[in-house]
């Protein structure tokens, strides 16, 4: 079974920290589980750094997957999406700020989902807090100046 956090990073905060993803990686371990006195600053920073993800979108792109992918089942509920095929199982849960994605058995059903997250926005941030990796589904493209 694998468990990732994924975020939805504001803009700014993306393109500053593209290439630093571990500053990322530590804040929100240290978020996952705080120390009593810096509870609420670590949630202002955690609001200041994400944005909420609204189920509508998600769910409109979900539907998509549908019509273009043979082979894979979905089942709806509230604020929560099942995707399944042979071998290959994600659910994802909106939790506001960020969706919780399990996955079993084979990685087809977590990378269709990852696929249509890129399409939503270029700062989607998987963190696997287990694994201790942290990735961006797309990634940020850098300006070069001359």
């Amino acid at each position: 079974m694998r468990n990732y956090d994924i975020y939805l990073i504001e803009k700014e905060v993306a393109f500053h920290y593209f290439g630093r993803e571990q500053v990322l990686y530590h804040f929100f371990v240290e978020a996952s589980r705080p120390v009593p006195s810096l509870v609420e600053i670590i949630d202002l920073q955690y609001k200041y750094i994400t944005r909420s993800i609204p189920f509508h979108v998600f769910d409109y792109h979900m539907n998509k997957v549908d019509s273009m992918q043979k082979g894979f089942k979905m089942k709806k509920e509230k604020q929560q999406l099942t995707i399944y095929s042979t071998g290959s199982r994600a659910i994802v849960m909106n939790k506001g700020r960020k969706l919780s994605l399990i996955s079993t058995g084979s990685f087809e059903a977590e990378t269709l989902v990852f696929e249509h997250l890129r399409k939503i926005e270029n700062s989607f941030l998987a963190v696997d807090l287990e694994g201790n990796s942290i990735g961006w589904l797309s990634p940020i493209k850098q300006a070069h100046y001359i």
